[in-house]
């Protein structure tokens, strides 16, 4: 029998099949076969794949389901058998005494994986969104870009603060690793990604209330320090409030948002705005801010237990600018960056003035900020950086936006000495570099180059080489070590060696991004509540360590109509001299919604589930080597969601014909089939019509049995039913084929018990209690109280679409 009869063949005349699961039954006649050298008891004329299932040896699979006939269509769960030429599929190949099978071996290993390749060089589809992966809180970026382009803010802004608190801030600093991994930057250009929910934040930063993710739980009578109102500090203060906890943030500022505050300056993050996002937090019950009060100043970890914490949290910014260690660093005019823009921020006066000339050593966001800054207040600024415009840790945006306000870029330059004149700096020494073989960080190391030696004028220099945390106090605390980088030593729950005592952002990790230490203290607060719930802490680092391990992804290059960017309106750059005013003028709602409505959703609802992903990571399969990105390489359908509760997107499909098979044989409503030759073959409904104007029975069967995500059920609660009951003939059929098990039945009919009139609404715990079914509701047609008596024809039903 060909394949293609084997396809067409009705259950009753395929192989039967034998269920895995348990022991042969007693009495069955039974042989022995070889399966890997191991001795199998089996079952004479059940498929080889059954018995192997049930000796315990995972073959691969993607179209085998017991309540079905085999079909061999996706030639994964192939064997080689002892006096056959050629590897042939266990699934449907019956078993005979005596035969010797392999089922693992290199070449099985190479024919699975390319036929993996096959499957997948049409599967237009995509496993998980790369954005949501890079991003260090693991935003749901799909979901709330699709909420966006429906015009759902209140709600996107819920989905993103479900681990990100404050989007509004991040929406303006961000670095954007999410954008730089977005698919859609493979058709055009990427999302804009961070300025989407930062137009969320801004929105509803206008309510009276600000929306939770989710409501507060009820006082647990804990209570949570946290030292420190940066980034890192008010995301865990914030996520620990939401589960019930009393907490406390200590601050050594009279005011919150640490660097984040007194790091970034106004023209980036205005602090109106930002006071606005993070009284966010105050708004929970049982949340205080305390300023003014520093650790190792004022108080102790050891004075906070015994003020009665059962927690302590440390979210201690890097306070401390890194040292160049070079002669004449301490002359005057030479300034710490991380005191200079602290300075600024607070309003006091700064050594620049408009007409100086200002050198800001260093390549990452804090040395552009210096510059920029001191380009706002009027000085002539150069920035020098001894890689290349390539190897600097600011974003190309922050580079780029530096050379159009006015400011030089000198690259493969190191700094030798200050040079005095008059008694404070008057220039900077610089080396000429050249970039030989990578360093630790993977970037090439700078090597000078003799005798290549300059000099750059200058009444104000600001090395700005990176910082660190000042942990000069932790001598004085009992059971918390540093690192020599100046950072707290913890376990993979942020817990430090004392019990109780967590730390996260830039205190425990070094000096980072405002959003990796907003993605520690989201952690940082998970931890917190576990602990407080008494639960093992090693379990905890465990399951925090399965959470942030980055997935394999089956990467596949879209291919879909361009739409560009939509710009954001930026402040002219003649309008930023001398002005610290926001240089983001910010979406409006049309300009939101349509750049939201660019996401290419490369996301599927069945990730983490999918056989196809599952065996693919297995083997090895991580991109797509026939995939171009151009139309022939793939189908590009059209998604079926009109149906009421089964979605289908044949992008998906891999024609295992399961959903054919299971309709026709098992349920008997026969909706799908294969549809058209060769590689233009595909599962589909008759003419390839909506499923809902086919004999579907709405059972889920298909999307039950499905190994990827073409088929699957629509999200819904329903919670009543309205039932025609003249149309009703009592059959039982209902109760029968419901795969969940949610319809109940009497003695004697599952509703004999109603009176044949109109139409009842039932409630949903009402339907599954068969013997005391009572209508919720009578709705007569009539307009009356009355039951309308029995017609001779009943009503017809509705017309598609009304």
């Amino acid at each position: 029998m060909s394949l293609l009869e084997r396809y067409t063949q009705p259950a009753e005349s395929q192989l039967p099949t034998v269920s895995h699961m348990g022991e042969i039954p007693s009495g069955q006649p039974t042989c022995t076969i070889w399966i890997d050298g191991k001795e199998v008891t089996a079952i004479p004329g059940e498929a080889i794949l059954r018995a192997a299932q049930r000796a315990g040896f995972e073959i691969p699979t993607l179209c085998d389901d017991e309540k079905l006939a085999p079909a061999a269509a996706c030639r994964m769960c192939l064997v080689e058998i002892e006096g056959y030429h050629r590897p042939m599929p266990s699934c449907h190949l019956p078993v005979e005494p005596g035969m010797k099978i392999t089922q693992a071996s290199d070449s099985l290993f190479k024919l699975r994986r390319q036929n993996l390749e096959y499957i997948l060089s049409d599967h237009n589809a995509y496993c998980m969104p790369p954005c949501q992966v890079s991003c260090p809180t693991h935003i749901d970026i799909p979901g709330y870009l699709e909420l966006m382009s429906k015009g759902q803010h209140v709600e996107a802004a819920r989905l993103v603060k479900e681990v990100l608190p404050f989007p509004y801030m991040l929406g303006l600093v961000c670095p954007k690793p999410c954008q730089e991994v977005c698919r859609r930057g493979l058709v055009e250009e990427e999302i804009a990604i961070c300025q989407c929910h930062g137009y969320t934040g801004e929105l509803v930063m206008e309510m009276e209330q600000a929306p939770t993710p989710f409501p507060q739980l009820p006082a647990t009578g804990k209570r949570v320090a946290v030292v420190g109102a940066g980034p890192a500090g008010m995301t865990a203060a914030y996520y620990t409030a939401l589960k019930g906890h009393t907490v406390t943030v200590f601050d050594m500022m009279q005011k919150q948002g640490g660097i984040a505050r007194y790091g970034i300056p106004e023209y980036r993050l205005p602090k109106v705005k930002l006071d606005k996002e993070l009284n966010s937090v105050w708004q929970l019950r049982d949340a205080e801010f305390k300023g003014g009060m520093m650790l190792g100043r004022d108080f102790s970890i050891d004075d906070l237990f015994t003020q009665g914490y059962d927690a302590v949290f440390l979210g201690l910014g890097a306070w401390r600018s890194n040292e160049l260690r070079v002669p004449g660093e301490d002359l005057p005019g030479v300034i710490e960056a991380i005191n200079y823009l602290r300075m600024n921020s607070e309003g006091n006066p700064v050594p620049v003035g408009k007409g100086q000339k200002v050198v800001v050593i260093g390549g990452g966001f804090t040395t552009f900020d210096c510059a920029r800054t001191s380009r706002r207040l009027g000085a002539d600024v150069t920035v020098v950086y001894r890689r290349s415009r390539k190897e600097m840790g600011a974003h190309y945006s922050e580079v780029d936006d530096a050379e159009h306000e006015g400011i030089r870029l000198e690259f493969f330059a190191a700094p030798v000495r200050f040079v005095e004149k008059n008694g404070r700096v008057g220039g900077v020494e610089f080396q000429r570099m050249a970039l030989g073989e990578p360093d630790a960080s993977g970037r090439r190391r700078p090597v000078p180059v003799e005798g290549s030696n300059f000099v750059i004028e200058c009444d104000t220099a600001i090395p700005a080489i990176g910082q660190v945390p000042n942990l000069d106090f932790f001598e004085r605390e009992q059971g918390v070590r540093k690192t020599k980088r100046e950072t707290v030593i913890t376990n993979g729950a942020l817990m430090t060696d004392r019990p109780g005592v967590f730390a996260g952002g830039d205190v425990q990790m070094g000096a980072r991004t405002v959003i990796e230490c907003v993605a520690q203290g989201k952690l940082a607060a998970k931890a917190i509540d576990r602990y407080l719930a008494g639960d093992d802490m090693a379990r905890v680092a465990e399951e925090i360590a399965e959470e942030e391990a980055v997935p394999e992804l089956i990467d596949i290059v879209p291919y879909k109509p361009e739409e560009p960017q939509v710009r954001m309106p930026m402040l002219p750059f003649k309008e930023r001299e001398l002005s610290f005013q926001l240089i983001e003028n910010g979406y409006d709602k049309n300009a939101a919604e349509k750049e939201a409505a660019r996401c290419l959703q490369c996301v599927c609802p069945d990730v983490g589930r999918c056989h196809l992903q599952r065996l693919s990571l297995e083997h090895g399969l991580t991109d797509n080597r026939f995939h171009r990105a151009e139309p022939v390489d793939y189908h590009d359908y059209e998604y079926d969601f009109s149906h009421d509760f089964i979605l289908r997107d044949l992008n998906k499909c891999i024609n295992c014909t399961q959903c054919v098979r299971i309709c026709r044989d098992v349920i008997g409503a026969n909706c799908y089939g294969l549809m058209g030759v060769g590689y233009d073959s595909i599962v589909t409904t008759p003419w390839n019509v909506s499923l809902k104007y086919t004999d579907c029975v709405s059972c889920g069967a298909c999307a039950e049995t499905c190994p990827t995500g073409a088929l699957m059920m629509r999200e819904r609660d329903l919670q009543t039913y309205e039932l025609d009951i003249v149309r009703c003939i009592y059959c039982g059929d209902c109760v029968e084929v419901c795969p969940h098990g949610a319809l109940g039945e009497t003695p004697n009919f599952e509703m004999s018990t109603y009176a044949r009139f109109g139409r009842t609404v039932l409630a949903k715990e009402e339907l599954a209690v068969a013997r005391t079914w009572k209508p919720s509701e009578d709705i007569p047609l009539d307009g009356h109280n009355a039951p309308r008596p029995p017609e001779i024809r009943p009503p017809g039903p509705p017309r598609w679409g009304a």
